[in-house]
């Protein structure tokens, strides 16, 4: 008789076909190498510790009609490196190039991890990007997402419930006690469209007006931060702002602990690491009205909610939140308390840690 504990005393070999630069492939990387197991990153991305398979063809219509002479290339490569691997599974992260890749392996069970712009946006961008998406989580074996809003928008695409597994993929809660609380909002987000960081600077000039000594600090870079830049001197606000662009995990963190509010205005989203990060660090969450952030901005608890993309509104719902002590207080209990519960990190690794087997069994 099949036993899984047993099986799951054995150390697997996983390939994972992702971003080598990306935070968030080595976090999973070194968590699962944490685990004892072996572990191999394939990656479109040139880096000292991955397999280069890149460098990624253009998707263009030639990729829908014929598969592309190119794409069936990369493909090729990657597949001949992974059998020279021998792994027991190949998990992909993002549908639209390394998913999408990973998801054309064959002879291994396949993973793909969905991330909100893969499930919200990419299908909205083209009828090309549409089709690879929805056909990347059919061939795939297993689908991670990392809300139950994607999970939702996937079903609503014919893929069996059965087939997907909701993990927000996770912090570790307890790097990120709260500090000595200093009056600063924090935005970490960066500065690209679908974040909305206009909105943001357009409702400080309120904020200020009413909060005297507040202080905002703006983290990242992106298209939009200069733009955003621009409207702050010409308002004379300066001041009161902070760019310090991008800055290392570490910095963050401590500029998060420190902080009395983290605020997202994203137009979409699945669950940012980001806002888990600002509740075990204490900070109340102001954040737009989406489905993703419905589950962790909790009212009078965790923080509160502003119409998307109204600056008026949200330079008033972070007024009400700032001098809001009530709120304040409770948050420092109740944003651990609620990433401790849903997005733990080694209980979120443990889970997909055990899927895997599952899937080898």
């Amino acid at each position: 008789m099949f036993n899984l504990s047993n099986l799951m005393e054995s150390k697997l070999r996983i390939a994972i076909v992702a971003n080598a630069n990306s935070i968030h492939t080595v976090r999973w990387v070194n968590g699962l190498k944490n685990k004892g197991h072996i572990v191999k990153v394939f990656s479109l991305n040139s880096h000292d510790n991955a397999s280069y398979f890149g460098p990624e063809p253009p998707l263009d219509r030639r990729y829908l009609l014929t598969l592309g002479n190119n794409v069936r290339k990369t493909t090729t490569l990657l597949q001949n490196m992974i059998n020279d691997f021998k792994p027991n599974l190949v998990h992909g992260f993002f549908l639209t190039n390394h998913g999408m890749y990973a998801s054309r392996i064959k002879k291994f069970p396949i993973i793909v991890t969905a991330m909100g712009s893969d499930v919200l946006l990419a299908p909205n961008e083209s009828r090309l990007l549409s089709w690879i998406v929805k056909n990347v989580v059919k061939r795939a074996d297993k689908i991670v997402v990392v809300s139950e809003t994607l999970s939702k928008n996937i079903v609503s695409w014919g893929i069996n419930s059965s087939k997907i597994v909701v993990s927000p993929l996770g912090i570790d809660y307890k790097s990120f006690k709260p500090l000595n609380k200093e009056k600063s909002v924090i935005f970490s987000r960066g500065f690209k469209e679908v974040y909305d960081p206009l909105t943001l600077v357009k409702a400080i000039p309120y904020v200020i007006s009413k909060i005297p000594g507040i202080k905002f600090i703006l983290c990242g870079d992106g298209p939009l931060r200069e733009q955003c830049i621009s409207y702050l001197n010409k308002k004379k606000m300066m001041n009161f702002v902070e760019f310090p662009g991008y800055v290392s995990n570490e910095v963050l963190s401590t500029i998060t602990r420190n902080a009395l509010v983290m605020v997202s205005p994203s137009l979409s989203d699945g669950t940012p690491v980001s806002l888990l990060e600002g509740l075990a660090s204490g900070c109340a969450l102001v954040t737009s009205d989406i489905p993703a952030n419905r589950f962790w901005t909790i009212k009078d608890k965790t923080g509160l909610m502003f119409d998307k993309g109204d600056s008026k509104h949200l330079g008033e719902v972070l007024v009400n939140v700032l001098n809001n002590n009530s709120l304040l207080k409770n948050v420092l209990r109740e944003g651990p308390k609620l990433v401790k519960e849903n997005a733990d990190w080694d209980s979120e690794i443990s889970k997909i840690e055990r899927m895997y087997y599952n899937i080898i069994k």
